[in-house]
């Protein structure tokens, strides 16, 4: 079975909670891939396929970190591209245009299942500031589970498209901006 909640709290009741059917299962996290992982789900396929997406690893991973789905629409995203227009230059605007367009959905529904105080987090770390120490724990549990990244300056969210989403998120709070930013970029910048 799977879930997102905890085998624990799938028990509602005394009379589940003491069965012994549950003793048989025990929780494993899935978790974010490593950069090893991430590295060979980008390259092997599109590799087997006849366009190899090696040379745009570092930027497919900062459309999409780690997780193995957003891995997977950025993948598709740039593959359709090269497929579409041959070049030998890529148009990283239209790309990343295509990768929020398949991922706003899926952003918002990851936004609205964060607590307040991960939000807050979330928020404070895509504005670039920095962390209460009372709320570092909130910090590392967002980090366990691959939302934060360890980068030369502190954490950061785990993709540029997210970061800028919750950018976004607060502009549109303040009455300023688009509620969804679509943050183009370049290698380098």
């Amino acid at each position: 079975t799977s879930s997102c909640d905890e085998l624990q709290n799938m028990c509602h009741n005394k009379d589940i909670s003491d069965s012994p059917f549950f003793n048989i299962f025990s929780n494993l996290p899935l978790r974010p891939f490593v950069p090893a992982d991430a590295k060979k789900l980008i390259e092997e396929p599109s590799a087997a396929a006849g366009t190899p997406l090696a040379p745009y690893t570092e930027q497919i991973l900062e459309l999409a970190g780690y997780f193995p789905f957003y891995l997977q629409i950025a993948c598709s995203c740039l593959y359709d591209h090269l497929g579409e227009t041959g070049q030998d230059e890529i148009d990283w605007p239209a790309v990343t245009q295509a990768f929020l367009d398949e991922v706003q959905p899926h952003f918002e529904f990851m936004w609205s299942q964060f607590g307040e105080t991960e939000k807050e987090n979330l928020r404070s770390i895509a504005a670039g500031q920095r962390i209460s120490r009372k709320a570092e724990y909130v910090s590392e549990d967002l980090k366990r589970r691959g939302y934060l990244l360890s980068g030369d300056d502190g954490m950061v969210i785990f993709s540029r498209c997210f970061r800028d989403y919750i950018v976004g998120l607060d502009k549109g709070r303040n009455g300023a901006g688009k509620r969804f930013p679509f943050a183009f970029w370049k290698r380098g910048g």
